[in-house]
């Protein structure tokens, strides 16, 4: 357990000490991993306790829920939701007294007031309660047997009904009632239901509860999509026992194939059917609305119309495929006859042949960083080791040009001007507020700029001139923004009040009239001649990891955690195409010069060159 998640424990248990509270802020304050594992346990908790609170039924619809067929059951359910006074998060929340604790304290309350969200959870999951007796937390009662964990990768934890995580390896069986959470851009589980071998990935930065408390569970499991995302592969069921997966916002009903569920936010969800068919429900809706394959749906707060549409091209085979372990960039040559492949420790290029040459530069290979600039003159490497510096690389011939005393991390941390004029690196410690631009051939530091808020992404223009720093507002009340700083001289140009979501990934068009911001489930198109917002693209409901424009600026791409590629229009704002590399987080995309290839680099999936599709949307 790290020390944020232990301090966090201390405070929901109530004994928390002032110099903790003191340590916990600083923690908090100054590590955003710390900060979200601290929020996520705290989410966590107000669900678990919204789930134990045994939310009573009447006894009318404890009849209907043994009765009647699953259909009606969750409708009478939701009717019963839809005409009972206002969910308590929906009033506004006061403020707390701030007294003497730290400024973090409010999202405390706050996060633990979205518990009277979950007891619509609990209803969702009601049974009778009373005819089950609660246990003791003295007796250390373990839960039958429900699932089984059939592989994982990553940072994967399984929650116990109090909360507390436990230790889970592969093929350790999970108990009724169990919560599972992914952490990080590379974890996963897998989850295989013992009654029917029902497999459940869960992508990364996921949270899901399991329900199976009851004997007769076994026959009708039941889970809550809490945040992130899962794909269900169902065996054939009967009728009256489906598989049901809830969110916020609607409910699935499989009784065999294949479905993606996704959110991007509490009030947002998305349906992707890939084989068979499910039914879905709504509070509005006077009965469930069958679904089959190739067809998603995305659901919002507060809007009761269900638009199913027809999934577009999906692309599964590339035009061609290079096995290139440790792959961290690949662009297309100047001339579009080669992809240039790099990690932090070799430069390849590969020919339309399918040949590959490559230069190497240390004998061993392993995680470090690797970047092309946009002329494609450059080459960024950097071992990640403590002592190791950036090391500036002249292509394609990979002579040293220049060494700058910086460690880069993650790739939406750091940025490098077109013409390796300069490089901006965000300090991730002690807290990543602060950004140093580094001058590109001496490798002294130009300037350093202090934020008011957490840095979260950087990305330079096409010209070299400035730096966009995206920043997510810690102080209640205030709202995100994208700055753009002069590169030469750090002084503000303008910036761009944006959602109050952290930002994941920016990019700017060819010409730098345009930047595409990436959220969660979003990416916003910003004018910077007008500063006005000239699209938002919503409702793919994924984590967003790169973004990349079409040299014509015409079509926009955007990689996934989950593997996948969606492709734009930019003039209409609709999908065109959706490619799905076979790997898990997409770390790179570029287009080929003319527009009319796309490279990929994704985990545990080969580098490939994919064909763009036309802008005609074509049904599956």
């Amino acid at each position: 357990m790290t020390r944020s998640a232990e301090l966090t424990t201390k405070l929901l248990d109530g004994s928390l000490t002032d110099a903790e509270w003191a340590e916990l802020d600083a923690l908090v304050s100054s590590h955003p991993r710390a900060e979200s594992e601290h929020l996520s346990l705290l989410e966590v908790e107000a669900e678990l306790r919204g789930l134990r609170t045994g939310f009573d039924l009447t006894d009318r619809t404890l009849a209907a829920v043994r009765d009647e067929q699953t259909e009606r059951t969750v409708s009478s359910v939701m009717d019963e939701i839809a005409h009972g006074p206002a969910p308590a998060w929906a009033a506004p929340l006061a403020a707390p007294p701030l007294a003497h604790r730290p400024r973090h304290r409010w999202r405390i309350g706050a996060a633990l007031f979205t518990a009277a969200a979950a007891l619509l959870i609990g209803l969702w999951l009601g049974g009778n309660t009373a005819d089950t007796p609660v246990p003791d937390p003295g007796d250390h009662i373990v839960p039958a047997a429900f699932a089984r964990l059939a592989r994982k990768t990553g940072a994967v934890e399984l929650l116990t009904l109090s909360g507390d995580p436990i230790v889970i390896e592969e093929g350790s069986d999970l108990p009724a009632g169990f919560t599972l959470r992914t952490g990080g851009d590379e974890s996963l589980a897998v989850v295989e239901l013992l009654h029917d071998k029902t497999r459940v990935e869960i992508e990364s930065d996921s949270l899901v509860r399991f329900a199976g408390n009851a004997p007769t569970d076994a026959g009708k499991p039941r889970m809550f999509l809490a945040a992130g995302q899962l794909t269900a592969a169902v065996t054939q069921r009967p009728d009256d026992r489906p598989l049901v997966v809830g969110t916020s916002v609607t409910e699935v009903f499989a009784r065999g194939g294949t479905f993606v569920v996704s959110s991007a936010a509490p009030d947002t969800a998305r349906v992707d059917i890939k084989h068979g068919r499910v039914e879905l429900v709504r509070a509005a809706a006077p009965k469930p609305v069958p679904v089959g394959a190739g067809g998603s749906a995305v659901f919002l707060a507060g809007v009761d119309r269900m638009d199913v549409e027809r999934t577009v091209s999906i692309d599964r085979t590339p035009r061609r495929q290079l096995a290139a372990a440790g792959t961290r960039d690949a662009i297309f040559s100047a001339d579009g006859t080669e992809v240039w492949v790099a990690t932090a420790k070799a430069f390849g290029r590969w020919s339309t042949s399918g040949t590959l040459t490559e230069i190497g530069f240390f004998p061993r290979r392993g995680d470090g960083v690797a970047g092309f600039t946009r002329d494609k003159r450059f080459l960024l490497t950097c071992r990640g080791d403590r002592d190791d510096r950036v090391l500036v690389r002249t292509l394609p011939d990979c002579g040293e040009h220049a060494s700058i005393n910086a460690r880069p991390g993650d790739a939406r941390m750091w940025a490098v001007a077109p013409d390796a004029a300069w490089l901006a690196v965000v300090d991730a410690k002690p807290s990543p507020k602060r950004v140093r631009v580094y001058e590109g051939g001496s490798g002294e530091e130009r300037f350093e700029r202090e934020f008011d808020d957490l840095i979260t992404c950087v990305a330079a223009d096409p010209d070299g001139t400035a730096l966009a720093v995206a920043t997510n507002a810690t102080a209640r009340g205030a709202g995100n923004k994208v700055v753009l700083v002069d590169a030469l001289t750090s002084d503000r140009l303008l910036a761009l009040s944006v959602l109050k979501k952290p930002v994941t990934a920016m990019t700017f068009s060819a010409d730098g009239r345009f930047l595409a911001v990436g959220f969660n489930g979003t990416v916003q198109l910003w004018d910077l001649r007008t500063l006005e917002l000239v699209r938002t693209i919503a409702g793919f409901e994924r984590a967003l990891g790169c973004l990349a424009f079409a040299p014509d600026g015409q079509k926009l791409a955007a990689g996934t955690q989950d593997g996948n590629v969606w492709v734009w229009d930019v003039t209409t704002g609709r999908q065109t195409q959706l490619i799905e590399s076979g790997g898990r987080g997409v770390r790179s995309i570029a287009f080929s010069p003319n527009g009319k290839q796309l490279v990929t680099v994704a985990n545990n999936a080969p580098v490939a060159v994919w064909d763009v599709a036309d802008p005609v949307p074509v049904i599956q």
